[in-house]
């Protein structure tokens, strides 16, 4: 489905207590593949949990996929895969069973695609406690990979793994035909469309992807 915009936000204030934590007077981002980048604890994840419906602003409208997602919930998440910074799944779960689990969502041919790919062929037999941070985020990152939704939507994807595994989920996102919103605060080796730069909970760069180095700040 093609859609006119990717996700748009208009006098959205986001509070917690009475801390601020993200103030946007307007943001429009078009589909394709995004990268929303800034500095630890900037307002990135609190901006895309709004847009999911996960956190409701106090003031502001927002729409993804221009659906409300506080009014159109189930229909909007019929249409994403969501990925979270931290890795839910619990450390007793078999890879295999893992791999029956998404089957059943996205089609036993999408997942040994997505198996491949990320070379977790080998470890199918393997509890998730058991393996590597890296290979465990890889995965965690099947669903992602195997997914055939509309928008694919990934918190920090390359947070605390090797070298080895952030090329290989680099490259496999980088050929996934779909819209994805990656958000993270170091810049990934991918080609992207549009760059959302956050600072201090304020939008400072939403445009026309540009290397963040560009900047000149410091996203650690």
């Amino acid at each position: 489905m093609t859609y006119k915009t990717l996700f748009q936000a208009e006098n959205l204030l986001v509070s917690y207590r009475k801390q601020i934590a993200l103030q946007v007077d307007k943001l429009e981002v078009p589909p394709g593949k995004v990268l929303i980048v800034g500095p630890n604890g900037s307002g990135k994840t609190t901006l895309i949990r709004s847009l999911l419906g996960l956190v409701r602003p106090r003031t502001g409208r927002i729409s993804l996929l221009g659906l409300n997602p506080f009014k159109d919930a189930k229909k909007l998440y019929k249409k994403i895969t969501f990925i979270r910074d931290l890795d839910e799944l619990h450390d007793s779960l078999r890879v295999r069973t893992l791999v029956e689990i998404l089957s059943s969502s996205y089609g036993p041919d999408n997942v040994r695609s997505a198996i491949k790919l990320l070379g977790v062929d080998n470890y199918l037999d393997k509890r998730l406690g058991e393996l590597s941070k890296g290979m465990r985020r890889r995965a965690s990152l099947l669903v992602a990979v195997a997914s055939n939704r509309d928008l694919i939507v990934i918190d920090e994807p390359f947070s605390g793994i090797d070298s080895k595994s952030r090329k290989i989920i680099s490259q496999i996102l980088d050929n996934k035909n779909t819209n994805i919103i990656i958000i993270s605060h170091v810049p990934p080796n991918m080609r992207f469309d549009y760059l959302v730069f956050i600072e201090s909970g304020k939008i400072t760069y939403s445009g026309p992807y540009k290397d963040p180095g560009t900047f000149g700040l410091n996203l650690c």
